[in-house]
């Protein structure tokens, strides 16, 4: 289930938060795709065991003997594979881009590599994820979780990043080089690179990429969208021909434009999975 924040000033920071509950012990299987948010996963008794190399990007989960573990995940270059082989009771967070560097001065690197990154969140009360997890309503799990972050919330993001994600993100400007977007912003590429890693987690090129594949993705999968063909879709974010096209997309997704489309089992706004059951 997908709940939006509610508070006016956490929408700005919080995406949604996703609850996904399984009882039985059936092999599940699913995949999603590179973007720009990070997402904080919350597990009650589980093992994950993460693998992230130039060739995969696979998380398993099994029965595990922790109360509780929280893994951060993100900056994806290829599909994310989950494969799950227990029950699962789990708390997502998900983050707009540079969003989580107004709730913490950890580094990113640090917190990737962290089993409890939840622990960022200063509480005076230290049972908080049981009373959380206890709840069998997600609304109120939202509830709780809402006041969390916006007890913890230090609204710091500098000018000049702020000023960065709204040139990217504004139409059209998605194709914008490193270097006419340092020289918008008044700065020089390395600044504009230190900016992106210590408040994004993402160098700037990368990011801007991994925006254009999830503008194109959600195109695609937009049945009201105007483009009717992929040439369409790769001309109108600049690829030189659909060959560039499809070797960029297949490289994030794992599949030609096509393919992907026929595959998707779950599609909701920013929100695509491609679901397999054993």
């Amino acid at each position: 289930m997908i709940i939006r924040p509610k508070n006016e000033i956490l929408k700005k920071y919080i995406q949604y938060f996703l609850f996904f509950k399984k009882t039985d012990t059936n092999i599940l299987k699913y995949s999603t795709f590179p973007n720009n948010n990070l997402c904080l996963a919350i597990y009650r008794e589980n093992k994950i065991d993460y693998i992230k190399d130039s060739d995969r990007n696979n998380c398993l989960i099994t029965q595990g003997t922790v109360n509780f573990k929280s893994r951060l995940f993100g900056f994806h270059k290829m599909p994310f594979n989950v494969e799950i082989r227990a029950s699962l009771d789990q708390v997502c967070i998900l983050f707009h881009p540079a969003a989580l560097s107004v709730f913490t001065h950890e580094s990113f690197e640090d917190l990737i590599s962290s089993d409890h990154v939840f622990d960022i969140f200063k509480n005076r009360n230290e049972f908080i994820l049981e009373q959380i997890f206890e709840e069998e309503d997600f609304s109120i799990r939202a509830d709780k979780l809402e006041s969390l972050l916006v007890a913890n919330l230090n609204d710091r993001q500098p000018e000049k990043l702020k000023e960065a994600l709204y040139l990217i993100g504004k139409g059209g400007e998605h194709h914008l080089s490193i270097e006419s977007l340092a020289a918008k912003l008044g700065i020089s590429n390395p600044t504009l690179f230190r900016l992106f890693k210590n408040n994004v987690g993402l160098n700037p090129k990368s990011y801007i990429r991994t925006l254009r594949f999830r503008n194109i993705l959600n195109e695609i999968l937009d049945k009201q969208s105007t483009l009717k063909t992929l040439t369409s879709a790769g001309h109108s974010h600049l690829y030189y021909d659909q060959a560039h096209f499809i070797k960029d997309f297949r490289s994030f997704s794992g599949h030609s434009p096509n393919q992907l489309v026929d595959k998707i089992s779950i599609e909701h706004n920013d929100l695509a999975w491609i679901f397999n059951k054993k």
